[in-house]
């Protein structure tokens, strides 16, 4: 699927996630296996629970198979659809994200496949800013992250449950 038609099927499925009153923090193509597998992740200020991934995923298969019979085909063929929260560990698809996180964990991938980390101290005018393990700073242009997501680490002398109220 070309990068045009993917950023066409996701704003789409954002859409559709907010019709239903969810956040829909991304969405995004895993080839493995014979099937394409079509993820999408959600996200509510009280939680995502196991019925609200099945509501999505049936509204988007519902979505996919009307543009079909209208002759719009996202898949040749088959698909799967997997529907969860972002979890602990969230990936980041948006410089919004980065600005909505900043002073969190990162481990990134770039186009180039070099891999990253540190904590983001900003994300303004298409750079994201990185602060380096080391103490030093690291910047780079949002349009070369391939991937990030967030890096959870359990803070030392706090209390499991504590850990978890963000």
């Amino acid at each position: 699927m070309t990068g045009a038609r993917m950023a066409l099927l996701r704003k789409n499925i954002v859409d559709l996630a907010e019709s239903l009153g969810y956040e829909c923090v991304g969405a995004e193509i895993a080839s493995r296996g014979f099937a394409p597998t079509l993820r999408i992740y959600i996200d509510s200020p009280g939680g995502v629970l196991h019925a609200d991934c099945e509501r999505v995923s049936r509204a988007v298969s519902d979505y996919l198979e009307r543009r079909e019979e209208e002759g719009t085909e996202w898949f040749s063929g088959k698909y799967c659809i997997e529907t969860s929260s972002p979890g602990l560990e969230r990936p980041l698809f948006t410089a919004e994200h980065y600005a909505r996180f900043a002073g969190s964990d990162v481990a990134l991938m770039t186009h180039d496949r070099k891999k990253i980390t540190g904590r983001i101290v900003s994300c303004k005018d298409g750079v994201v800013t990185l602060e380096a393990p080391d103490g030093g700073t690291v910047s780079l242009p949002f349009a070369g992250i391939k991937r990030g997501n967030l890096v959870f680490t359990l803070q030392k002398g706090t209390k499991k449950k504590q850990q978890f109220q963000r």
